[in-house]
């Protein structure tokens, strides 16, 4: 009797072992994010303007994919959002080196090269995209479009050293075809960067 009442015992913890055992790994939190999982939620923080969540998700999705090319496009993104310039160029430089005809990241260079006043780079991101594609938009956040492409090739052409006004000009007239300006007056070109300010306020 006194045996079984010991087995019947040893049996009883064992149970109870293997109870608390599995308590402790629900208690522990869910299972770890997968790669996709963390690339979804960096985009769902990224809708919400929440640039630094965004930022580390995608970067814990390159952790775990080191080929997932859109998880540098949104680093990329969110980094330019958050002003770290270097970590932007570098993101999406990464990206496209694992895809090369990639237009998000493409196009997030040329805003990036822009706010660096590499001007020249900036230009060459941004007519690889127009070219390609000249309707293009930003997946992501589709209020960002070919408009502003063109509007940042008029800053990109009227900042560079000498400045390009006629091409800067063309560039403000796919915008706005109605505007006029001799460009090669100090006053042209002053309605000119008059022009650009107050396009920036429409796109």
């Amino acid at each position: 009797m006194r045996r079984l009442t010991v087995k019947i015992r040893v049996l009883i913890m064992v149970l109870v072992i293997a109870q608390l055992w599995g308590c402790s790994k629900d208690e522990g939190g869910p299972a770890a994010k997968t790669p996709a999982e963390l690339l979804a939620e960096g985009w769902q923080a990224y809708a919400s303007r929440n640039y630094q969540l965004a930022h580390d998700d995608f970067a814990a999705a390159t952790q775990g994919d080191a080929n997932l090319v859109d998880a540098y496009n949104g680093s990329g993104w969110a980094n330019a959002k958050l002003n770290v310039l270097a970590a932007a160029v570098a993101s999406f430089n990464t990206g496209l080196g694992k895809d090369a005809v990639n237009l998000q990241m493409r196009a997030g260079l040329s805003f990036v090269f822009n706010a660096q006043k590499l001007y020249t780079s900036s230009i060459a991101a941004d007519t690889t995209v127009l070219h390609a594609n000249s309707t293009w938009s930003f997946s992501r956040d589709t209020s960002i479009n070919a408009a502003d492409l063109h509007l940042l090739l008029a800053e990109d052409y009227f900042a560079l050293t000498p400045p390009d006004f006629a091409s800067s000009k063309a560039q403000v007239l796919t915008l706005n075809p109605l505007f006029a300006a001799d460009i090669a007056t100090l006053a042209g070109q002053t309605a000119l960067a008059a022009e650009i300010e107050r396009l920036r306020g429409i796109y």
